[in-house]
């Protein structure tokens, strides 16, 4: 995959509750944390709080446009650590961080400037 690419491109996602409740019909993931706006409430996070793969999902869209792809090569190799939540109404943006050889390195990151995901990949050479 050492080809020649483009510019990493900016990719940025809304989620929305109606992306929430999809991805949790899709999963089968129905924590209160995602749909039960009461439940939520009293957690900890003090409110909904969206499926991780809804944040990540600005660098598969950023990755996979940036390769000229519909899906990563087989092979690829991500590496992800969630570090903040993500809410209904939150923009989530994808930022390269750095790029060495067929390693790639990016944040999927709020307007604010907050990480809610770091992004290893390796993709296959």
């Amino acid at each position: 995959m050492s080809a020649a690419r483009g510019a990493f491109p900016t990719v940025t996602d809304t989620v929305t509750q109606d992306n929430i409740d999809a991805y949790a019909e899709l999963s089968g993931d129905h924590n209160p944390l995602h749909v039960d706006p009461a439940a939520a409430a009293a957690s900890e996070f003090g409110g909904i709080i969206a499926h991780g793969p809804i944040a990540l999902h600005a660098f598969f869209r950023a990755a996979t446009e940036w390769l000229g792809v519909e899906a990563l090569p087989a092979g690829t190799e991500v590496k992800v650590t969630y570090r903040a939540p993500t809410r209904p109404g939150d923009s989530v943006g994808c930022e390269l961080l750095a790029l060495d050889g067929d390693v790639v390195e990016a944040a999927c990151v709020k307007p604010d400037g907050s990480t809610v995901v770091s992004v290893r990949a390796v993709l296959p050479g």
